[in-house]
């Protein structure tokens, strides 16, 4: 009954929010595991190929090739042989073999396409070329929506897909539209030269034309600057720049925020977390603050959904996380992984540890 209730709510969860509650890994005699909310499960005792986690699954080709899936608690086979390629996202996983292109959505292995050559996945949607129809068709929130007609080329490489919206611009009218929530809206007529980044719920664009940065949010459009930008990137529903002075700006939608007046080194925005150097601090924005995480630049540092997690200057492990700092592990390591918000290192050649809800696991 437990384990049923923990399934239960890990489905609720994984739908609502991108769930941080899954790993996978081989251990030393290259078994196959899986970690799922503080529990371990063999899923194979041969040696597999190659796997990927999502949100809500884990995708793995099994000593066979054969293309498997884990969810649940339980193991099943969605297409045998090879050469089947694949992608394990938040919420789904889309997977192709030849021109046969399909998705496999909560429980539903769904075919796309049998006429596909090419394809792009992301954590809500899946867009593809279909070579006979000669159409870009998208998969989104279980339906099928036909983006663009009548193609004598794929222009899909010239698209920008965030977790659940796309960019592009029309090949044929030239306006710059996005697909969102199902809907196709136009944000520019006509246009010529834009250079443009999508995220979770954003699209930042910068017409080099007329030089403005703009951004759409959840439906509403921004200008954000009127001269162009040295440079800019998009995360979950938030965006930053640095500007024509060498400012690093932040937006999330409500306000925008000036996080420096030194020009960053380098600045990173992945998911919802930005990081950026300040005159060699390493810092972050968090809780509405600029906060500093360390007074040196980590050699070694991993960003995803949540998390920053580190090596220190003593080798030793440590986490930002909900706007604080802290060492999870007091003993030297070589490398650290991160899977949203769950660390996975080893402390020796036998062992593997997984870093979940402020607890160590260990195999």
């Amino acid at each position: 009954m437990k384990k049923i209730f923990l399934y239960l709510m890990l489905l609720i969860l994984g739908i609502q929010a991108k769930s941080q509650y899954l790993a996978a890994f081989n251990d030393y005699q290259n078994h196959f595991w899986a970690f799922e909310a503080g529990q371990f499960t063999q899923l194979e005792h041969l040696e597999i190929q190659e796997y990927q986690v999502g949100g809500i699954l884990i995708a793995y080709k099994d000593n066979d090739s054969n293309l498997k899936v884990y969810q649940y608690g339980q193991v099943q086979s969605l297409i045998i042989g090879d050469p089947v390629v694949f992608e394990a996202t938040d919420y789904l996983l889309g997977y192709s073999m030849y021109e046969q292109l399909n998705v496999y959505d909560n429980g539903k292995d769904i075919n796309l396409s049998n006429e596909c050559d090419g394809y792009v996945i992301q954590d809500s949607l899946i867009g593809w070329h279909n070579r006979i129809s000669q159409n870009i068709q998208v998969y989104y929130n279980g339906k099928i929506f036909t983006l663009e007609d009548g193609l004598i080329y794929n222009p899909l490489e010239k698209f920008r897909l965030g977790d659940n919206i796309i960019a592009y611009v029309h090949s044929s009218t030239k306006n710059f539209n996005v697909f969102y929530l199902g809907k196709i809206i136009t944000l520019d007529d006509f246009v010529e030269q834009m250079e443009f980044k999508a995220g979770r719920d954003i699209v930042a664009y910068h017409d080099i034309i007329d030089q403005t940065l703009k951004a759409f949010w959840k439906g509403t459009e921004y200008e954000l600057e009127t001269f162009p930008p040295k440079s800019f990137q998009v995360g979950d529903e938030s965006m930053a720049w640095v500007d024509n002075l060498g400012h690093l700006k932040y937006f999330d939608g409500h306000e925008v925020v000036e996080l420096s007046t030194y020009e960053p080194a380098f600045y990173e925005v992945v998911d919802r977390v930005i990081v950026f150097e300040e005159q060699g601090f390493f810092k972050t924005y968090c809780g509405g603050q600029v906060r500093e995480i360390e007074r040196y630049i980590p050699n070694i540092y991993i960003i995803d959904f949540n998390t920053i997690a580190y090596l220190d200057q003593t080798s030793f492990i440590k986490t930002f996380f909900g706007c604080e700092s802290s060492t999870i592990f007091y003993d030297r390591v070589q490398q650290i992984d991160l899977i949203r918000d769950l660390i996975i290192f080893k402390k020796n050649i036998n062992t593997v540890n997984i870093y979940f809800n402020g607890e160590i696991y260990e195999h």
